[in-house]
C-alpha cells in the first residue's frame, strides 16, 4: 500500500469512529443515564440561577444616594428590573422622593445612550434638589450595565418639567453616593 492509501483508510477509519459516538441510540442512552433532576442541574450552572442586582436609592435625609443589592434569577438582571426596585424601594421608604404612580413606561438602550420614559408623574418631582437625587439614581442604577453608558430621560415621551437641562443625556456622577462611614 502505499502512503496515500493509508491515509486515506486512516481518515476513513476516524470519521467512522466519530459517526458512530453520534448514532441516535447512543444519544438516548446518555440521557436516559441522567436522572431529570441531574440533568437539569447540569444544563444551569449556579451563577446562571442567580444574579445579582444593584440599584440605588435615595438616603434618609434626601441629600445623598445609597447602593441597594438584590438577589434576582440572571434572567431577571436587566436594566427595566432595576429601575422597577429603584421605585418600588422608593415607594416603601420612611420619606420616598418619587412621586405616588410614577412608573417606568419603557426603556430601550441604543449605541451606549439609555432612553428611559417614565409615566407624568415625574413632574412632580419637588424642588432641585429631588430632581438631581432622582436623575443621579436613575443615570448612576442604569450605569451599572456595561452596555449604557449615558442616560435620557423622559416623561410621557417628553421632556420632564425640571428645574435642570433636561434634553440632553446625562454621564455617571458618582459625587451622589454615599460612602460607606468606617
Amino acid at each position: 500500500m502505499n502512503k496515500k492509501t493509508i491515509l486515506s483508510l486512516l481518515a476513513v477509519s476516524a470519521l467512522s469512529a466519530a459517526l458512530a459516538g453520534c448514532a441516535p441510540d447512543s444519544g438516548k442512552q446518555a440521557s436516559q443515564s441522567l436522572s431529570p433532576k441531574a440533568a437539569s442541574s447540569q444544563a444551569v450552572l449556579p451563577a446562571e440561577k442567580e444574579s445579582t442586582l444593584l440599584y440605588y436609592k435615595a438616603s434618609d435625609d434626601g441629600m445623598k444616594i445609597l447602593p441597594v443589592t438584590k438577589k434576582v434569577k440572571a434572567g431577571s438582571r436587566t436594566a427595566k428590573t432595576a429601575l422597577e426596585e429603584m421605585i418600588r424601594t422608593d415607594r416603601k421608604s420612611k420619606y420616598p422622593l418619587l412621586p405616588a404612580g410614577l412608573t417606568l413606561k419603557n426603556i430601550s438602550v441604543k449605541e451606549g445612550t439609555a432612553y428611559v420614559n417614565f409615566s407624568k408623574e415625574l413632574n412632580d418631582i419637588k424642588g432641585s434638589t429631588g430632581e438631581s437625587l432622582f436623575i443621579a439614581m436613575t443615570v448612576d442604577t442604569l450605569t451599572e450595565f456595561p452596555n449604557i453608558k449615558q442616560v435620557e430621560i423622559t416623561a410621557e415621551g417628553r421632556t420632564p418639567k425640571f428645574q435642570m437641562d433636561m434634553t440632553k443625556p446625562f454621564k455617571r456622577d458618582e459625587s451622589y453616593i454615599q460612602m460607606e462611614k468606617k
